[in-house]
């Protein structure tokens, strides 16, 4: 058993619980909860990293400051003691009150702080959950009276055209035009909030069957502006997470098909250079440009350069490319001329194959 008096002997006041046995101290711990447990290995029923085994819970942690005490020459079952969660640990014939002060001081200090950490990331997933659950939540109460909006508008265009003045029809498509914009902004907004929440997948990805899909669901948009885009006739296959790819690149060409200079038809040219194991893709445009005083926050949530007269948008487009590179660990950047056009660069990691 402890020696008291070591405990004693200090300008402290300590609460001293004690049990013969592992068992007895099991059942002691689960009732007063002690602030830090001094176990010793050598007990009569069960040894001490039996009783740290019963004492761990089902996440692999240890809830109490627990401090080791062996005999001279068991440093390897005390070492393999804190290696389960004790926090420290003490040999018998040489403990003092000084370094037994010290052991549990430093123990019960060090538990706190993994325990605020502990609650600190509960509370932040939890906060998490509740801001995902908020963002589904309006999306779908915003969306049923938006689509009611628009939808109705669409009738009395159609149905009522020819009753409205030049001034009341335009009004009438301003209204559809912004129940288009809001759902698409409530699109990339939820866009937005479930990267936060997504599990990396990475696997072999064929980059010209992204680039496929994305072409094929940017078709429309490519026709109507007479774009021109330039894809190389292979691409490789790297090991990254397809579904944050295609965003990434569906955001970088929608965004070059859109910033285009007026009576320019828009040119995009897409390039994959691999680099050791880094994949670098890059985003040409002939675009309007990106003026210098605006580059520091070009991926900031909500930044918008221009009217949406001008050019219609969300401003959420490059945030999701780089939170979705972010969380790849990646690298964007980009270069820009006013007037001339834009290249956004993507490095990723990847293990490169051969397409």
């Amino acid at each position: 058993m402890i020696r008291r008096y070591l405990l004693q002997d200090t300008n402290y006041h300590y609460s001293i619980l004690e049990a013969e046995t592992g068992e007895e101290g099991l059942a002691l711990c689960k009732s007063a909860k002690p602030d830090c447990i001094l176990l010793d290995y050598d007990l009569p029923d069960l040894d001490g990293l039996a009783v740290l085994n019963a004492l761990t819970s089902d996440d692999g942690t240890v809830p109490y400051a627990v401090i080791m005490l062996t005999d001279q020459g068991n440093e390897a079952i005390a070492q393999q003691a804190t290696q389960h969660g004790a926090q420290d640990y003490l040999v018998k014939g040489e403990m003092t009150a000084g370094n037994l002060l010290r052991a549990i001081h430093n123990a019960i200090e060090r538990t706190m702080m993994r325990q605020i950490m502990e609650q600190q990331h509960r509370n932040l997933a939890q906060r998490n959950q509740e801001i995902q659950a908020f963002a589904y939540a309006l999306a779908h109460d915003l969306r049923a009276p938006l689509r009611a909006i628009g939808g109705f508008a669409q009738i009395v265009e159609q149905d009522y055209r020819t009753q409205l003045d030049e001034n009341g029809l335009r009004y009438i498509q301003r209204i559809i035009q912004s129940s288009r914009q809001m759902d698409r902004l409530i699109d990339e907004l939820l866009s937005y909030t479930r990267l936060e929440h997504r599990t990396l997948r990475r696997k072999p990805v064929d980059l010209t069957y992204v680039v496929q899909q994305v072409l094929e669901q940017l078709a429309e948009r490519i026709a109507a502006t007479a774009a021109s885009i330039i894809v190389p006739t292979s691409l490789p296959v790297i090991y990254s997470d397809q579904t944050l790819i295609q965003q990434i690149i569906l955001n970088l060409v929608s965004n070059a098909l859109l910033y285009h200079r007026p009576g320019n038809a828009p040119r995009v040219e897409l390039q994959c250079i691999l680099q050791h194991q880094d994949c670098l893709l890059a985003v040409s445009d002939n675009g309007i440009g990106i003026a210098a005083a605006y580059q520091e926050r070009i991926f900031q949530v909500f930044q918008r350069l221009h009217s949406e007269d001008e050019y219609p948008g969300t401003g959420i487009g490059l945030a999701i490319v780089k939170k979705a590179v972010d969380m790849m660990g990646g690298q964007v950047w980009f270069e820009s001329i006013v007037g001339q056009g834009s290249t956004f660069y993507v490095k990723l990691p990847s293990v490169a194959e051969s397409a």
